[in-house]
């Protein structure tokens, strides 16, 4: 069973609250998210973060001639 899956709007209802879910946008893109509630006039939905971001490794940069001529003392 796939981990997410597609369900028509007119067959949401309370029991899929809080599942993951394949959203269907009418400009054909797809989003997956989790259904936060479920209001007369709509849904909440959360969409989850289709990129995430790698942590970037800062190198400290220690300018080893500036030590230099401390060290020749």
């Amino acid at each position: 069973m796939p981990r997410f899956q597609y369900v028509p709007p007119r067959q949401l209802s309370q029991e899929h609250v809080g599942k993951p879910m394949k959203l269907i946008l009418k400009n054909g893109k797809v989003m997956y998210g989790v259904i936060k509630e479920i209001k007369k006039d709509g849904i909440v939905f959360k969409p989850i973060k289709t990129q995430v971001s790698k942590s970037q490794f800062f190198f400290p940069f220690f300018p080893f001639f500036f030590f230099f001529p401390f060290l020749i003392i």
